[in-house]
């Protein structure tokens, strides 16, 4: 119960008398569960209540009670906030927390009227206990990137002279999905060629030629944490000009790394990594930030953004990745997550970064 603990903290602080959650990350947060719908009501003393229905009881029970957690479970003849309204007057809550930043304004104008109490905005309290993983959470997510890279091994030699991108993609979710991934973390981003000058580029029917880049941007998810990379190999051959932006990308990843560090700046990052590029002459190529933290999203608080001036501290877990993009020919992002630890981070990504180029598979 030590989330719950860490969330009646913020309820003492606030001086209310108990949260309720809704939102399916912070439920996740709150249970250690991912597979359970519900709300969960936490309060001032460090108990907490978690309201479902009879699709999820046994689950909930098997996995909850043992934790410390009462179970209720609502019949489909009684509306939802008749057992919120019972548990709030049962446990005399007259001052309630709520999730301003998941709720919509008609959603939570509804509860305003159903619940008798006043509101209080959880605000950014519990993206800040998001924000530095425990070694629990550390653990599952370098399993994620395991998988990952277990899953890019596997592709990468069976790519072959005609094959699609789309087929590619296809390929690595399926292999990550044989290896235990809960899901992709996002939409698998698998690009050849003059594709690759897309940041964000969506796979498609470009077929794969000799000379082309091949970019590769996925993740898998562990226990609800998710994992992010980003690779870029050459199929066949690389160009001169091919070779020195991806040098480039190489150096600025390391700098920003080496930069990353307990009480600096989260815009620190992204200024080490844009100034190698800007140097080598590359400035306008760079046309994103340079990462953002993971965990039970894949985009969480806080980035390494030039915008962002919030402080990194120990166990936050930021993605180092910047790119090269030149439309028209190829584009090079090279990723690795970065977990902050004291005065040097660690990297969880084990895969190879220098520059591959994979031998042709013409199919007979």
């Amino acid at each position: 119960m030590n989330r719950i603990a860490a969330l009646a903290e913020i309820i003492r602080s606030a001086k209310a008398d108990a949260m309720l959650l809704t939102g399916e990350v912070n439920l996740m947060y709150a249970l250690k569960a991912t597979a359970l719908e519900g709300q969960c009501l936490v309060l001032a003393d460090g108990s907490a209540v978690f309201v479902t229905d009879g699709r999820y009881t046994e689950a909930a029970e098997a996995e909850l009670c043992p934790r410390g957690f009462r179970v209720v479970t609502r019949t489909n003849t009684s509306g939802l906030y008749d057992y919120l309204r019972a548990l709030l007057e049962e446990y005399e809550v007259k001052e309630l927390m709520y999730e301003d930043d998941v709720l919509t304004v008609d959603q939570f104008a509804f509860i305003r009227e159903k619940l008798p109490c006043s509101f209080h905005p959880i605000g950014r309290s519990i993206l800040a206990l998001r924000a530095r993983k425990s070694e629990e959470e550390i653990a599952d997510i370098v399993t994620a990137q395991r998988i990952a890279e277990q899953a890019l091994a596997r592709l990468l030699p069976e790519l072959y002279t005609g094959m699609t991108e789309r087929e590619a993609a296809a390929r690595l979710n399926y292999y990550m999905a044989l290896l235990g991934s809960e899901k992709p973390s996002f939409d698998t981003i698998l690009l050849f060629g003059e594709s690759t000058s897309r940041p964000h580029g969506v796979p498609g029917d470009r077929k794969l030629r000799s000379g082309d880049f091949v970019l590769a941007d996925f993740g898998a998810v562990y226990h609800g944490y998710h994992s992010d990379m980003t690779r870029t190999v050459a199929y066949g051959s690389a160009t001169g000009e091919m070779r020195k932006v991806y040098e480039t990308v190489l150096s600025a990843q390391k700098a920003a790394q080496e930069a990353a560090s307990a009480g600096r700046l989260c815009n620190e990052l992204h200024f080490a990594a844009a100034k190698v590029i800007e140097d080598a002459g590359y400035g306008d190529c760079f046309t994103h930030a340079l990462g953002h933290s993971v965990g039970l999203e894949i985009h969480e608080m806080p980035v390494a953004a030039p915008r962002c001036e919030d402080v990194l501290c120990d166990g936050i877990v930021m993605t180092d990745e910047p790119g090269i993009y030149m439309p028209g020919k190829f584009g090079v992002r090279i990723e690795d997550m970065l977990v902050i630890s004291g005065k040097a981070a660690v990297n969880l990504t084990k895969f190879p970064k220098e520059l591959q180029i994979l031998p042709e598979n013409i199919p007979q």
